[in-house]
């Protein structure tokens, strides 16, 4: 086919051409990559998979640092045209490797491939994507010979390329180590007349951060249990109605790994009998969310929130 092109001088498309679009989809990864290392703590691989201790040892944030700024000098590269065939080598592995581990992703049951910071895709969309890359890079392959050409024309190319990565990469650099564990914001807080501290809680925002109200639990110890595996949290009032029918819905469903936490009220009340753990917050504080609440986690992580459960 590419040859059919080629000889009606229709459309001519080769390597040349695919190491912009290729350089394209790096710079977007890269770009994204860096707002998530820089913003956020990176949420844990899901447990149980047959794959979960190798995506653990991919997902360490050392070596996702080390990837960004790869893929930034990567597509510089790309974009020069020096060393063809080598580069072209390289998108190769590259994108086969890419390929493998969104499909280990979406065997081990992840919701998103990770390979775009916090935006979500499917891990087998980006398994296809990286695999089509593939064919295309086997179609249309470099010719030229595997050489480093050290003319003055690709010395200077080379040049430039080093000086824009060094732009472009020492402020992602320094913008993903600047990431620090910090106490992450429970909601709004007020004080009221009589001294009492009243925290509107807002989940929405800890999505991707340490889950914050087991520090705030009235037996802090007791949250230990919290940080291992995944867990479906409910934040709950015991006189409330609803709070009430979904917990006996879970119950029926034989739920598991479901934990409570009972948000205390001025006006007395008392659970439900539950299997369920229930864990209370502290009573120093007036605490306002509207319930039921409920908050996925794992090891210790917020992964998702839903008011309307």
């Amino acid at each position: 086919m590419k040859r059919f092109f080629r000889s009606k001088k229709i459309f001519c498309f080769g390597f040349g051409q695919l190491r912009f679009i290729i350089a394209a989809v790096l710079f977007f990864a890269a770009g994204l990559k860096t707002h998530q290392l820089a913003t956020i703590p990176l949420p844990p691989p899901v447990q149980g998979s047959v794959f979960t201790p190798l995506l653990e040892l991919l997902n360490h944030r050392g070596l996702l640092i080390m990837v960004t700024e790869s893929e930034i000098l990567f597509a510089l590269l790309l974009c020069s045209g020096i060393w063809r065939r080598w580069v072209w080598l390289v998108s190769l592995l590259c994108f086969s490797a890419f390929s493998l581990v969104s499909a280990m992703k979406g065997l081990s049951g992840e919701g998103s491939c990770g390979c775009f910071g916090i935006v979500t895709v499917n891990p087998w969309i980006t398994a296809t994507v990286d695999a089509i890359l593939v064919l295309l890079l086997i179609i249309f392959r470099e010719h030229s010979n595997f050489s480093f050409n050290f003319s003055v024309k690709e010395k200077r190319k080379l040049i430039i390329v080093l000086i824009v990565w060094f732009v472009l990469g020492i402020p992602s650099l320094l913008a993903m180590l600047s990431l620090k564990q910090f106490q992450v914001t429970l909601g709004t807080e007020m004080t009221s007349a009589d001294g009492r501290k009243k925290i509107v809680l807002e989940p929405e925002k800890w999505i991707g951060k340490e889950f914050p109200l087991a520090v705030r639990f009235e037996q802090p110890a007791d949250s230990e249990l919290l940080k291992q595996k995944k867990w479906t949290i409910v934040l709950i009032h015991a006189d409330c109605p609803k709070c009430r029918k979904l917990i006996a819905d879970m119950e029926s469903r034989n739920a598991t790994k479901v934990a409570l936490i009972d948000i205390p009220s001025r006006e007395p009340a008392v659970l439900p009998k539950t299997s369920f753990p229930v864990f209370k917050l502290d009573e120093n504080n007036d605490w306002f969310v509207p319930t039921p609440y409920i908050i996925e986690i794992s090891d210790g992580i917020c992964i998702s929130v839903n008011e309307n459960p």
